[in-house]
């Protein structure tokens, strides 16, 4: 019995918790911080951030990102706006020039909100921010940047406790009948 009960109670407190936070407990992903602006031609993947998030450069500049983090990053312009996409393991370091002003953003789409933006000129070019948008006859729709998967995996936590919970004492009745 008290088996039963510690297995029913802790995916109900871990959800109730997750739930209450708002957040991810013990999860990565992201600075979920204030942005730190700066400019020159580096950034660096440090503690599951781009640092800085907002750099301005001049057009035609070439940027250079490099992981000194201890983990797998990816370097991805946002909706395939700009770039390929590059993997960049630990010490690996990527360039790529923007020749055009505009506000091009980015993310490490390994780490949820691990996101950044690089602002070449003004920011003022209509191009490459209409290109950072998703097209509208885009077949495939995503989640808001902001949706939080964590209420929905707490509550799935909890329906798969009550159900385990619920068949264990089905079982349990049927072999003393």
């Amino acid at each position: 019995m008290r088996r039963q009960l510690i297995a029913l109670a802790l995916p109900i407190l871990v959800g109730a918790l997750l739930v209450l936070s708002g957040r991810p407990a013990l999860a990565g992903g992201g600075c979920h911080g204030p942005d730190t602006q700066g400019s020159g031609t580096t950034v660096e993947l440090t503690a599951m951030c781009f640092s800085p998030t907002v750099l301005y450069i001049q057009p035609g500049d070439r940027v250079t990102w490099t992981n000194v983090d201890g983990m797998l990053h990816v370097v991805a312009g946002t909706f395939s706006s700009w770039g390929s996409p590059t993997t960049l393991a630990a010490g690996d370091t990527m360039t790529h020039q923007f020749p055009t002003a505009g506000i091009l953003a980015y993310s490490c789409p390994l780490h949820y909100g691990m996101n950044a933006v690089v602002i070449v000129g003004d920011g003022k070019a209509s191009l490459p921010v209409g290109v950072t948008r998703p097209a509208a006859a885009r077949a495939t729709t995503s989640a808001p940047a902001e949706a939080n998967p964590w209420p929905l995996l707490a509550i799935g936590a909890l329906l798969g406790a009550g159900l385990g919970y619920a068949g264990g004492r089905r079982r349990k009745a049927q072999s003393r009948g």
